[in-house]
């Protein structure tokens, strides 16, 4: 099947009860084999469970409305292990099955540098978010990151203007501009990021409106696409402990910024100083009770002499879908 029938037959099963992106991960070579929707419907029956063939032709119906509304806006939606879904995300035990873009799609091949913390950053967090977006935006590296107030807007622009190139991760479905999906704030952010060449992406369909649940969900697509994640400013609590958590479970590179000593006893930078006791400050941060499952590497910057370090991760992309 080609990525368009893959697309309807992913988001069709993802309207069935029971079916997940971790279902379709695990069954996706037999999905790919499928020549039909229908075969695609009696290949997955065991974990479809008690569905009958009017309900599967109801999903894909609603697949059908979901992938015409994208056309309609200029939303592409790409369907997992297509030549054009980002390699990274497979790292992911759950990535997602339909990946929705809107932008520059060519972005997505690119190396991403994740930039994350609070929405409360403080001048110091602030300034260090913008100097460090800036170097390394001039270095081709694109940005990655929820377009939130604090450190993830003062990271991906400079004097009001985005940085080129800048990867806006929603919690909402792309038709952003046309329909009213989440704060006016973050839809004039994605606009204003089309506008200077970047890309939105987001695994909700179109029309779905941002909620808390939809926010924290979408943390997990920012760290699958992140090569490199950096943690500039965070208290101990922080919303970044979820995009953390994610990325902590993949074998790359956490940055983080350490205060100087003037900021060391600033609460915002409790979760910095919980990453400078190593895998087990990391742990307690994202709320791990053990390290098995940690696989991330922790990289302490103290100075822009630590950005090499950086960038000599971000050559270490993951290169294979499956």
């Amino acid at each position: 099947m080609n990525q368009v029938e893959l697309s309807r037959c992913f988001l069709a099963l993802l309207e069935l009860k029971g079916v997940g992106p971790g279902a379709i991960k695990k069954n996706y070579s037999r999905i790919q084999a499928c020549r039909s929707a229908d075969e695609v419907f009696d290949t997955m029956s065991s974990a479809i469970g008690e569905v009958d063939a009017s309900s599967w032709k109801a999903a894909l119906f609603k697949a059908e409305q979901h992938l015409a509304r994208s056309v309609d806006v200029g939303i592409e939606a790409v369907a997992l292990g297509t030549s054009r879904y980002p390699a990274s995300l497979m790292e992911l035990g759950t990535p997602p099955a339909v990946l929705f873009c809107r932008g520059n799609l060519s972005l997505l091949d690119t190396p991403m540098l994740g930039v994350i913390g609070t929405r409360k950053a403080n001048p110091f967090g602030e300034t260090v978010a913008g100097r460090v977006g800036r170097h390394f935006s001039g270095k081709d590296v694109h940005l990655c990151n929820g377009l939130a107030d604090g450190i993830d807007i003062c990271s991906v622009t400079h004097d009001g203007a985005f940085l080129p190139g800048v990867i806006g991760v929603m919690a909402c479905g792309l038709d952003i501009l046309e329909r009213n999906l989440t704060s006016k704030k973050i839809a004039e952010r994605a606009r204003k990021l089309l506008e200077a060449g970047g890309v939105l992406v987001s695994e909700f369909v179109p029309g779905a409106v941002e909620d808390q649940n939809s926010v924290i969900a979408s943390c997990r697509l920012q760290a699958g696409l992140s090569q490199v994640l950096l943690l500039v400013q965070s208290s101990s609590d922080g919303g970044s402990r979820f995009t953390a958590g994610h990325f902590a479970k993949l074998p790359r590179k956490l940055a983080f910024i350490v205060p100087p000593e003037a900021q060391s006893s600033d609460a915002a930078f409790g979760a910095n100083l919980l990453l400078l006791k190593g895998k087990e400050g990391l742990a307690e941060f994202v709320g791990l009770k053990t390290l098995k499952t940690l696989k991330a590497d922790l990289l302490p910057m103290r100075s822009k002499n630590d950005y090499d370090g950086v960038m000599h991760s971000l050559g270490s992309a993951p290169t294979t879908f499956l």
